[in-house]
């Protein structure tokens, strides 16, 4: 087990991919498959999405050191009936499309592949059969806030991998006994965190975007959680997904010395979630038991009551006396 915590940027990111392949002892071979975090919907805030150039660069340095093919694997997102977020869509939108005009590198919807049931104590999903047929996995994970989870790290990325109707039945059921569960599933070969430009605040998808200049690397899924949820001074044995992982044995916490060694990187002031968004003056709404759907659909309705606020005078008189009630 290691996690390597690096000062970065744009500019050095290569130089520091290369280092996270030499001290984990990663030699890329054959195909490899990345999950990134494409879990904006348009207009995408800077910090929500995986950074399309650090991404592209993550692609390169694989094809240059060996790998035969690259796949970037992802779903569509959670939406409404009337607003839907394919892959395609998000793909366009999000400024991935560069990807396929790189040699030996391919766009993967896993919504269009096969599918295969994975369980574990009475938990079950289902995920692109597809998985199993590479040399190679890397979860590559943003830095950010989450309102219901706390943290959205590494564990959770692995949500993407899951189909859409499970990912729904994740959030009525036990969300963060599922992410713990599907890490036990299923682990990477390879976890990089990317936090050049996190997002504190409500994330993951209405916080803010903050500038950090870190890359945090590891073998082990709870271990390297835990330091980056240290790291933005959350206590992780706190992060119900975090620990419940690492009781399963997907993996470990991290040793104290190394805590203490990392100590110089640690945030003071980083903004975490708050329980609540607000909209507007009056309106409160609580997403720590609602997936993207219910949000997506409060964003949506807003924008309507926004842009014909007398034609809904009588909406807003509703929701008005419901909160004062």
């Amino acid at each position: 087990m290691a996690v390597i915590v690096l000062k970065s940027n744009k500019d050095n990111i290569k130089q520091r991919f290369e280092e996270v392949f030499k001290k984990l002892n990663f030699l890329p071979r054959g195909k490899i498959l990345i999950k990134p975090n494409f879990s904006g919907r348009p207009p995408v805030i800077n910090g929500e999405n995986t950074d399309p150039d650090i991404l592209r660069k993550l692609v390169e340095i694989l094809i240059d050191r060996g790998a035969k093919k690259v796949i970037i694997g992802h779903g569509g997102l959670l939406g409404t009936l009337d607003k839907k977020f394919p892959f395609e869509k998000i793909i366009k939108e999000g400024g991935f499309s560069f990807l396929r005009k790189i040699p030996k590198t391919k766009l993967l919807d896993f919504d269009k592949e096969k599918k295969k049931l994975i369980e574990y104590e009475g938990f079950s999903f289902l995920i692109p059969k597809i998985i199993e047929e590479f040399d190679f996995y890397i979860n590559f994970a943003k830095l950010k806030t989450h309102m219901e989870t706390t943290i959205t790290l590494s564990l959770k990325n692995q949500m993407g991998l899951v189909f859409m109707a499970d990912r729904i039945k994740m959030h009525k059921t036990d969300l963060e006994k599922s992410i713990a569960y599907l890490g036990k599933l299923i682990k990477p070969t390879l976890s990089i965190i990317d936090g050049i430009i996190a997002m504190e605040g409500n994330g993951p998808h209405h916080g803010e975007s903050r500038k950090l200049d870190l890359v945090i690397a590891g073998d082990d899924m709870v271990e390297l959680d835990s330091v980056t949820s240290f790291l933005i001074g959350v206590n992780f044995k706190e992060v119900p997904h975090i620990s419940i992982a690492e009781k399963i044995g997907v993996g470990k916490y991290p040793d104290k010395n190394y805590l203490d060694f990392i100590r110089r990187y640690r945030l003071d002031d980083f903004k975490l979630a708050e329980r609540y968004e607000k909209f507007g003056k009056n309106i409160y709404v609580w997403p720590t038991t609602a997936c993207s759907r219910c949000i997506t659909a409060l964003n949506e309705s807003g924008k309507i009551i926004k842009k014909h606020p007398f034609r809904n005078l009588g909406l807003l008189k509703k929701y008005s006396s419901i909160i004062r009630k």
